[in-house]
């Protein structure tokens, strides 16, 4: 079972001088690299014909995982999982009538694989448009 965490960044150190301790911390105890991997996640609210009237819009998240380089997640906000090939994106762009892309809202995660005894760890820099947001480890 995975789970994922977010890492402080450290007192008077950028997002990246951070990941690059947690690196060198990493391989200190023996882990060895094993490639990169990435993850984005993109919002899409639902179109203003859909919703009643002064009714918020309900979100939907799309992410695609390096790990799984041939399917396409979604998941609905206080609603099911949903898991599509690739293509679902060409879907999405269909269907923009009905779901709207919120630009501004594309999160990454991009980073370094190691392998640590049994455990997979991933160690990345989580960025909103040009800009580090965080660290995220999943084990």
């Amino acid at each position: 079972v995975p789970s994922v965490s977010q890492v402080p960044v450290a007192e008077g150190k950028s997002v990246q001088q951070t990941v690059e301790l947690l690196a060198r911390r990493l391989e200190a105890l023996g882990a060895e690299k094993q490639g990169t991997f990435g993850v984005d996640c993109e919002t899409y609210h639902t179109a203003g014909t859909i919703g009643t009237q002064g009714q918020t819009g309900k979100l939907m998240y799309v992410m695609h995982n390096s790990e799984y380089p041939l399917s396409c997640f979604a998941l609905f906000e206080n609603g099911p999982c949903l898991v599509a090939d690739a293509n679902f994106d060409t879907l999405m762009v269909k269907l923009k009538g009905f779901f709207q892309n919120a630009k501004a809202n594309k999160i990454e995660s991009r980073g370094t694989r190691y392998q640590y005894c049994d455990f997979l760890v991933k160690l990345g820099t989580v960025t909103m448009g040009p800009s580090a947001r965080g660290i995220s480890v999943e084990v």
